[in-house]
């Protein structure tokens, strides 16, 4: 009976989500583009460039507004309820036959059309759309969904009096509204300076994401993307974004960053990395069966307060991944599987788990796969 009444319950909400994204766009509206998912069904899909703009100053403490550079770059994919997000370093060298240099400074000399280039130039994708917002606006979309919590390894400390951007969070687990939000994403203070912010900012990302699709939130959602939609500098129609609320109820978002090496005082793309790249990443290229890397090690950190860490063990192992070692940790929200370099081996597991894939620039020494276990697995 309580199974029948929840399920009851999914479908007035989506009845509701429907209704008011209609109202929203004055009709019912179709995809710009569709592919055939794996059982065959027509899911809407498009990629963009998701960028924000920095904050300018005008003088110590004194910001004028949102300046011409964008150390904050996304290159998404989105095929009905999955989505990948990947982080392009702001560092990373482009060559445009009017601009050369580092792709943070592309908007402001060629605008969002030549940052979608760009974008294009660095990840090898085509680039449908473009999608520019400001920090402020981001603070504003962590509040509509109740704030985040993130855990900290060790202390943020850090102040910048000139762009009065003061940072003061405590060891271990803290609760960020919006504008506490941008400041984490902000802060450069650990190792891996700019790679290591691109790590929070997906993190950001993923945990607004999860928390937007619960079921709680979707009334609130069409009203919402309008509003925003209002502030943003975007060629993508409004009912074209509204097209994928419906696939929100079976999100996937995987994140990663763009491999680049140094070359001087840029970040440069290898063809050959990037290609093995994106064929772990986002599944393309040649359709041959992809075996496991061997010698793989993979652990299982079980915070989902449920010993669900041996039954995942188990059914990796029955799979034919390599049995991965289980730690009881203290608990989780959010379950994810996270590599550093081992890409390709971590999509087996997120796979095979259900669970999103995220790369991070910190090592994990103790092991090429990681495996978080959250009590969102037990929702």
């Amino acid at each position: 009976m309580r199974r029948i009444s929840l399920s009851i319950g999914l479908r007035f909400l989506l009845g509701a989500l429907f209704a008011l994204l209609a109202i929203a766009v004055g009709r019912w509206p179709t995809p710009e583009r569709t592919v055939s998912a794996p059982g065959g069904e027509r899911v809407p899909a498009l990629s963009l460039v998701v960028a924000a703009r920095d904050i300018e100053y005008c003088g110590p403490a004194t910001p004028c507004g949102p300046g011409h550079r964008t150390d904050t770059i996304f290159f998404v994919r989105a095929v009905g309820s999955e989505v990948w997000a990947l982080a392009v370093p702001r560092d990373t060298r482009v060559e445009l036959p009017d601009y050369r240099g580092k792709i943070n400074a592309v908007y402001g000399f060629l605008g969002p059309e030549g940052l979608a280039r760009a974008v294009e130039q660095a990840v090898g994708l085509r680039v449908d759309h473009h999608l520019i917002f400001t920090m402020d606006l981001v603070a504003e979309v962590v509040d509509a969904v109740g704030g985040i919590d993130v855990y900290l390894p060790a202390p943020m400390d850090y102040d910048d009096n000139a762009a009065n951007l003061h940072i003061h969070f405590p060891k271990g687990w803290v609760h960020l509204n919006g504008e506490d939000a941008v400041k984490y994403m902000r802060f450069r203070g650990w190792i891996g300076s700019d790679l290591s912010r691109l790590d929070r900012i997906k993190e950001v990302l993923l945990k607004v994401a999860k928390k937007a699709a619960a079921p709680e939130h979707w009334p609130r959602l069409p009203g919402l993307l309008r509003t925003i939609w209002d502030r943003l500098e975007t060629d993508l129609p409004l009912d074209q974004a509204l097209v994928f609320l419906p696939y929100l109820k079976g999100l996937k978002l995987h994140a990663a960053t763009l491999p680049v090496v140094e070359e001087g005082p840029y970040l440069v793309v290898l063809p050959e990395e990037r290609a093995r790249f994106l064929k772990a990443f986002f599944g393309l290229g040649p359709g041959e069966a992809v075996p496991l890397p061997e010698g793989i090690r993979a652990v299982i950190y079980d915070g989902s307060g449920a010993g669900l860490g041996a039954r995942f063990a188990e059914g990796f192992a029955r799979l034919g991944l390599p049995r991965p070692e289980v730690r009881l940790v203290r608990p989780k929200e959010v379950s994810e599987v996270r590599v550093d370099r081992a890409l390709l081996a971590g999509r087996f597991y997120a796979e095979a788990a259900g669970l999103p894939l995220v790369t991070r620039f910190s090592l994990f020494s103790e092991a090429d796969v990681v495996i978080v276990l959250g009590r969102d697995l037990l929702e």
